[in-house]
């Protein structure tokens, strides 16, 4: 008989797996569908942007948002993938194999990756906002700030997790074949 542990694991696994699969077709339409109606949202909505847009944005500026918003949301979904794949592991009762060290890895990676898309993304969505804007009134913005360092430091920490968990699993190997 199963572990009653492992049961709740695969049931909590198994759920959070669907969460994954799920955000990753909402996240992608929600952020398409947030610049198709751009010009008609309240101002609230748009206070996430690190720029205010004084005039309703023109098609091409709207085209050319979506498309700086790329860049954040390819390591947002390269994000939800690996934490699908994981808890897909942990559902299937794989708990400490290379695959899992891989996905901590790229898991780390990606905390990283995020910092660098979102520095990028801030400047650039900043330029393509302001850019129809009178002269003078244009802007750039560049931001880096102390969540920036946290998340760089996390994921460092899990890269660093998931080399001992390499190592450990290493480790666990050789005693299994040792005689």
């Amino acid at each position: 008989m199963k572990n009653e542990n492992m049961n709740r694991i695969q049931n909590v696994s198994g759920k959070f797996r669907i969460l994954f699969t799920v955000l990753l077709a909402l996240v992608p339409a929600s952020t398409l569908l947030f610049w198709i109606f751009f010009n008609h949202l309240p101002e609230d909505l748009k206070t996430g942007l690190p720029v205010v847009a004084n005039q309703a944005l023109p098609l091409s500026t709207l085209a050319l948002a979506f498309l700086t918003s790329l860049i954040p949301l390819s390591v947002v979904i390269y994000g939800l993938v690996t934490l699908k794949e994981l808890f897909e592991l942990y559902e299937n009762e794989i708990i400490f194999s290379e695959k899992n060290v891989s996905c901590f890895r790229r898991l780390g990676f990606i905390s990283i990756y995020w910092v660098i898309a979102n520095m990028v993304f801030v400047t650039l969505i900043s330029i393509v906002i302001t850019f129809n804007n009178l002269p003078g009134e244009q802007v750039i913005i560049a931001q880096f700030g102390v969540s920036d360092i946290a998340m760089l430091i996390i994921g460092s920490i899990v890269v660093l997790i998931s080399w001992v968990m390499n190592e450990a699993s290493k480790l666990e190997d050789e005693q299994a074949h040792t005689v």
